[in-house]
């Protein structure tokens, strides 16, 4: 039984809860200067750090709520903690990351499907170059899907070929492969999923986007991250009808394709390096989109904000 198909627990705050008998649980040590007033014990909390074994704290320590440290706690952390938590974040960083592709094939994308190939081509041959060890998952659409690579190691996957045709399932596509790929996710890899289609959908039969909004956002809430880049003027205003933050989705221009892919390594290094996507990431898209239409002295962050 999944997550789609029993019934659904709610945690305290109201959210989905994702894993279940999983607590995040973060040491009395690395617990926050704020939360250590509360109890009127501020000194007593820090000091835990005369005598602790370091191994057993940080393989504990859930690497999410190392944010929620202040610059004081930072402070107090000396030596060999410090030098604990970098090898930690480092290695979480390093760590490989789930990446999901669903490409739009339908008859409207007929002329770019060379440049999608040599984008998604380089982006695979930059992803080995750097080592990294990403488990690759792409599908193609129309009024159907096809599975290219299922969580394939990224070493192992294969050039894109592929020609356009057809309508366009959107709904059909993510509702089952998002469901599939996460009935088949058996560790907490960070989970980022690229969607890409030139017009809304035209020929779902199974599902809605009221379907699709409800499979997205419980994916978000168990830490899933959504990008939609979309060769539309609503773009935005459609992937937030999906469940995705508009901060997320930027429209591309079909001729500039490729810009695409320099966004997804872009959004694929931040989350290496540190671990969330930077507020910039879609740059590539938007400045390649205002050349072709003659805007180039236009501010890049303005035009890409929603209207």
């Amino acid at each position: 039984m999944g997550l789609f198909n029993k019934k659904e627990k709610s945690n305290k705050n109201g959210g989905f809860n994702f894993d279940e008998g999983k607590e995040s649980k973060l040491p009395d040590l690395f617990r926050t200067r704020e939360i250590s007033k509360k109890s009127g014990n501020e000194r007593s909390v820090i000091r835990k750090s005369d005598s602790f074994d370091l191994d057993k704290l940080t393989s504990d320590l859930n690497i999410d709520d190392i944010e929620t440290l202040s610059e004081a706690d930072l402070a107090d952390l000396n030596g060999d903690v410090s030098a604990k938590l970098d090898e930690v974040i480092k290695e979480y960083s390093n760590g490989p990351i789930d990446i999901m592709f669903v490409f739009d094939k339908s008859s409207s994308c007929f002329g770019t499907e060379r440049d999608m190939i040599n984008g998604y081509n380089e982006f695979i041959k930059s992803e080995r170059q750097k080592g990294n060890n990403d488990f690759i998952t792409t599908v193609l659409f129309n009024q159907a899907e096809t599975v290219l690579c299922d969580r394939t190691p990224v070493i192992d996957v294969k050039g894109l070929e592929y020609f356009a045709f057809g309508s366009t399932a959107l709904y059909d596509c993510l509702c089952h492969e998002l469901k599939r790929l996460y009935s088949k996710k058996k560790n907490n890899t960070k989970t980022i999923v690229f969607i890409m289609t030139d017009g809304e959908d035209n020929s779902s039969r199974l599902h809605n986007i009221n379907d699709t909004r409800r499979i997205i956002s419980k994916l978000r809430n168990g830490g899933w991250q959504f990008i939609f880049l979309g060769a539309m003027d609503f773009a935005k205003d459609y992937a937030v009808n999906l469940g995705i933050d508009e901060e997320y989705a930027e429209t591309y221009n079909p001729n500039a394709v490729q810009s695409n892919f320099k966004a997804i390594e872009k959004v694929v290094d931040d989350i290496h390096v540190v671990g969330k996507i930077s507020d910039d990431w879609s740059e590539p898209v938007v400045k390649a989109r205002l050349q072709i239409e003659g805007r180039k002295h236009i501010n890049v962050k303005k035009i890409g904000k929603r209207k």
